[in-house]
């Protein structure tokens, strides 16, 4: 029984691994000079408490508590 616990487990902790690793490897930065992108920080009631962005000319500009560029949202430039 504790064979298949362990097997259990391990399993589990290889699918989280390997969804962690995607997850990251999808985020990307914007292209410089072909995109601009930008950020939302938000607390635990849903209210922003910082962002960013990131210009086509790869200029980052924050404010408040911006924290890393996560769940970005990209933009062709003009």
């Amino acid at each position: 029984m504790t064979t298949r616990i362990r097997r259990t487990l391990l399993a589990l902790a290889v699918t989280a691994a390997v969804l962690f690793v995607a997850g990251t490897a999808l985020a990307r930065y914007p292209i410089l000079g072909q995109e601009w992108a930008e950020w939302t920080k938000y607390d635990s009631n849903g209210n922003a408490i910082g962002g960013g962005r990131i210009e086509c000319d790869g200029y980052i500009a924050t404010w408040g508590d911006a924290g890393p560029p996560r769940a970005m949202v990209i933009y062709p430039c003009h």
